[in-house]
């Protein structure tokens, strides 16, 4: 693939013999047509695409979420998908093809220069019901009262998220009531800040796991 600058007729689009170009992300760029193979894929080619769509798969529900969480961070041109998405690819994926599993404790959700929680915890404060807790840190250089708190949570039997961001840093907890459904699954947790200008951002924090009663 190359990139190149716009001539006096402008940057061309589409197919011309087996040449394409196309542009993304104000990038003009050209690339060869890939050539059709009946060459069976090695181990590694097939290890590979099962990482990759155990990460997508898992990942995707998540992209706005991602692109605020990675906002913090200088990506050049990619974009915060798709940090996270080499992030799980790097770090979060364990087994042997083809039992990939994902480790949620290296998941990150964001990463950025703003102060985390100060000692989060979270426990099962009544059934299908968790509370998180924090302490105000009177160090913190770089976060403020009002930052937002958010707290998301994966339903590892339902493969469901839910996100919550309806407190502060000030307020040192925070509580969600989960659907009757949720009795007896297994959840994972991450949290992380934002700033009021909705730029800056905390690298996330694995908060552990919980199994609801």
């Amino acid at each position: 693939m190359a990139t190149f600058l716009k001539g006096i007729h402008g940057a061309y689009s589409g197919k011309v013999g087996n040449i394409i170009g196309s542009n993304w992300r104000s990038v003009d760029y050209v690339r060869s047509v890939a050539r059709p193979t009946n060459k069976p894929a090695s181990l590694k080619q097939l290890a590979q695409r099962e990482k990759f769509a155990l990460s997508t798969a898992f990942l995707g529900p998540l992209k706005e979420l991602l692109n605020l969480g990675y906002s913090d961070v200088q990506q050049g041109r990619s974009t915060g998908y798709n940090q996270a998405l080499r992030d799980v690819l790097k770090f979060a994926i364990t087994g042997m093809y083809p039992d990939f599993e994902i480790d949620y404790s290296k998941v990150r959700i964001s990463r950025g220069a703003l102060a985390n929680l100060f000692v989060p915890q979270w426990t099962e404060s009544a059934p299908q019901e968790i509370t998180l807790t924090w302490m105000k840190s009177t160090s913190d250089l770089m976060g403020y009262n009002d930052d937002s708190v958010i707290l998301l949570i994966y339903n590892k039997d339902k493969k469901y998220f839910n996100l919550m961001e309806s407190a502060t840093r000030d307020d040192e907890t925070l509580t969600l009531t989960f659907p009757s459904v949720y009795a007896g699954d297994t959840i994972v947790g991450w949290v992380f800040t934002g700033h009021r200008d909705g730029v800056k951002t905390s690298s996330s924090e694995f908060i552990g796991e919980l199994t609801l009663s």
